[in-house]
């Protein structure tokens, strides 16, 4: 019989390792892995029931098949509902059935294999993602600790802000009660108008501490300076004091950038401003958003004459991007005339960009 299968089985193109010893054949299992074990019922050390319970637990995967004359139909069904074979064949057995079954069992082989193999890798990744999971919420535990401590530099940074620019309102006031009136609503000014624009956090806290410094420079200015006797010197001085303002700038630690900002306040868009006669998008964006701003405060016009003003200078002493944001604000704004400064010296600080502001009737308005 034994011979009769191996020879069945062998003819399918099936390596065969046969065995009339049951633990000759649980040795093999030991040693080497096999899709297939048939084992018939009948044999002198143990059953084929026994050899194949020993079988699954060595090689799970493998097909178990039992042949047999003598089991009932009943306890072979409970042995393949429970999973102890997989098929059973009944003696004498037919040999298509036979090789049917053993294909079957080999394909069920190969899928369990395959099916296990998927499964190792699908553990593999989940352990792998598991892994990135956690290392993810490493790295996005210390990014919130950095960005905590960023926010907490960022805090500490505009505290020490808060004192420069009050020391600078303190510094202005002493100088020039107007100045420092002037420069506040400047810096008022610009909170709205980067509110209107919606510009980014650091843009918006550079153009407010540019307002700050903007004039400071102005201190430097002899005030005993004679405008007749002493014109072209006192304008010379007057041309001076956005490179001045930088200087303080950079001396409160704010920065080259800044202060190259309020150096440039004077700019003008068409290229006629000073002190460095730049022009365009060569002008630092926080002076171009200043220019217009502390023109609407200094120029000391009514409001609807200033805001024909700015458009008339829009595109020449202005960006005209800035233009339509600051009218917004002119048009709820005081009026600049009413703000409590020297309006005619605001003018010619003004003239100075080298665009001076057109005379409404009966008004006289004389630049050197």
């Amino acid at each position: 019989m034994l011979q009769a299968l191996e020879t069945t089985v062998t003819t399918a193109n099936f390596p065969v390792i046969a065995t009339l010893d049951p633990l000759i054949g649980l040795k093999h299992l030991h040693e080497q892995r096999v899709s297939v074990v048939i084992a018939d019922q009948r044999m002198d050390a143990m059953s084929g029931l026994e050899l194949l319970g020993h079988a699954r637990n060595l090689q799970p995967h493998a097909s178990r098949i039992l042949i047999t004359g003598l089991l009932s139909v009943k306890m072979l069904t409970e042995a393949v509902n429970c999973g102890e074979i997989y098929r059973f064949i009944a003696k004498p057995w037919s040999t298509p059935e036979l090789l049917s079954t053993v294909h079957n069992a080999v394909h069920r082989y190969e899928l369990l294999c395959e099916n296990a193999a998927l499964q190792a890798e699908t553990q593999k990744l989940n352990n792998q993602l598991c892994e990135e999971k956690l290392a993810l919420e490493s790295r996005v535990q210390r990014l919130t600790q950095q960005n905590n401590e960023l926010e907490r530099a960022l805090e500490r940074v505009r505290a020490v802000r808060g004192d420069i620019f009050e020391f600078c309102d303190a510094v202005l006031s002493a100088f020039d009660g107007s100045l420092a009136t002037r420069t506040r609503r400047t810096v008022e000014i610009c909170r709205q108008l980067a509110d209107a624009a919606s510009l980014p956090a650091e843009l918006r806290d550079n153009l407010i501490a540019a307002a700050w410094f903007h004039d400071l420079g102005l201190i430097a200015i002899s005030r005993d300076t004679d405008p007749q006797q002493g014109h072209d010197v006192g304008h010379a001085t007057l041309r001076d004091h956005p490179a001045i303002s930088e200087r303080f700038v950079i001396a409160a630690g704010l920065g080259e950038a800044l202060g190259a900002a309020v150096r440039g306040h004077h700019e003008s868009f068409d290229g006629g401003g000073f002190p460095d006669r730049l022009r365009g998008r060569q002008i630092p964006e926080v002076a171009r958003w200043l220019t217009p701003a502390a023109y609407f405060v200094s120029c000391g016009l009514d409001r609807q004459s200033a805001i024909e003003e700015m458009e008339r200078l829009s595109g020449v002493a202005f960006d005209p991007h800035v233009v339509p944001y600051l009218l917004q604000i002119a048009l709820r704004a005081p009026s600049p005339g009413a703000i409590t400064v020297a309006g005619a010296a605001g003018q010619a600080q003004f003239a100075e960009v080298g665009h001076r502001p057109s005379a409404r009737p009966g008004q006289q308005l004389r630049f050197s």
